[in-house]
């Protein structure tokens, strides 16, 4: 069996002052005499044979960019490996300096109906770019034209649609998962990583942070669990064959996309997603009056995210400002009185509207006053 090649070194050789690099069979002098100067050029010949050529393409760059993901142990790597499947479909064969807006565009039009992924894929081309211009591999970035971002669409089901659906899932991993995520309002990520020694069940609380995951801009975070769920959860730990809560047949789910659309159809739920779960839970709590804070902590997720659903579930945490600005006492009388009289009338004061709202109709505005 042959040896596996080693990697370039230095090696002396006999009768010769300068230090070499053997790669392979391929010997090179570093020019240098000191071991210290030897090792610099070493580090240079290394990143000199990593570096693709200046007519690399932009498939070549991606996976350079996805090397150095790895390398670095980025958490969404992964995730970002899909990004580069389209990518290179349509900008593979390319260099960088023959990208121009109309390849750009009909990317967009390749892409339209996915508009989410679209700006997720050119944002990760614009980033492998850069990459390689902070590298030193190409010479400029070309222009990457990215669509705007969506307003987000918050979708969201009620209490007695998810449990609708939760006995329509015919699956036990499937339906721990949706009773997890609709009692805890966690990440589809977050439940499937799930393992029992984080769930303790006598004191009614789940860890979702997996200390072998690397931190993130997604939070996890400890949440108390209803006595009832933990209940639940206490049958499926005694079937329990893996150290995962979200197992089927003897190994951990990696997805339950497929499964949780067939519950879907069973409970006839339209355009309902995993993380739909999430968002109706943030809404439940909102419409229950808990505050930012609380369904921030409880659910792992940003105050700005939270504010925004807040606002649209529960306007109500601005009636005080509503209040501040009520009109005057017996304005509806003045309405009422306006929408008595004859059309010839009506449209003589509404030339004078604006008379008629500073107090020219029989009552004044109130003076102003101080806010304790």
């Amino acid at each position: 069996m042959p040896r596996p090649k080693q990697p370039p070194r230095l090696v002396e050789i006999k009768g010769r002052e300068n230090w070499y690099i053997r790669d392979g069979r391929e010997v090179v002098s570093t020019g240098a005499t000191d071991r210290t100067e030897a090792e610099q050029c070493l580090i240079d010949y290394n990143n000199h044979k990593a570096a693709p050529a200046r007519t690399a393409s932009i498939w070549e760059l991606l996976d350079k960019r996805m090397e150095d993901m790895r390398g670095r142990e980025v958490a969404r790597a992964d995730n970002t490996r899909s990004y580069h499947k389209h990518l290179c479909g349509h900008f593979g064969k390319l260099r960088p300096d023959q990208i121009t807006s109309v390849h750009v565009h009909a990317y967009w039009k390749l892409r339209e109906k996915r508009p989410a992924a679209l700006r997720d894929e050119l944002i990760e081309l614009r980033t492998t770019l850069k990459f390689a211009l902070d590298s030193g591999w190409i010479n400029r970035v070309p222009r990457i034209d990215i669509p705007a971002k969506r307003p987000p669409r918050y979708r969201f089901i009620t209490r007695e649609e998810a449990a609708s659906l939760l006995y329509a899932a015919d699956l036990p991993h499937l339906r721990a998962f949706i009773l997890i995520a609709m009692t805890t309002g966690a990440r589809k990520g977050a439940i499937l990583g799930l393992t029992w020694d984080r769930v303790d069940l006598e004191n009614c609380r789940i860890d979702f942070h997996d200390p072998e995951r690397r931190m993130t801009k997604k939070r996890r975070t400890v949440v108390p669990i209803a006595t009832t769920t933990a209940e639940a959860l206490e049958y499926l730990r005694r079937c329990a064959q893996t150290p995962f809560v979200i197992e089927f047949l003897g190994k951990p789910v990696k997805d339950v996309k497929k499964s949780f659309q067939r519950a879907c159809e069973s409970a006839k739920l339209k355009n309902v997603t995993p993380h739909t779960l999430k968002h109706s839970v943030i809404s439940w709590l909102a419409m229950d009056g808990f505050t930012v804070d609380e369904i921030s902590d409880m659910t792992a997720t940003t105050r700005e995210t939270i504010i925004t659903v807040y606002r649209k579930f529960d306007p109500g945490y601005l009636a005080p400002v509503a209040k501040s600005l009520a009109p005057p006492e017996g304005i509806a009388n003045q309405f009422a009185k306006l929408s008595q009289e004859p059309e010839s009338q009506k449209r003589q004061n509404s030339q004078g509207s604006h008379a008629f709202l500073v107090g020219e109709r029989g009552f004044e505005p109130p003076a102003p006053t101080s806010r304790t």
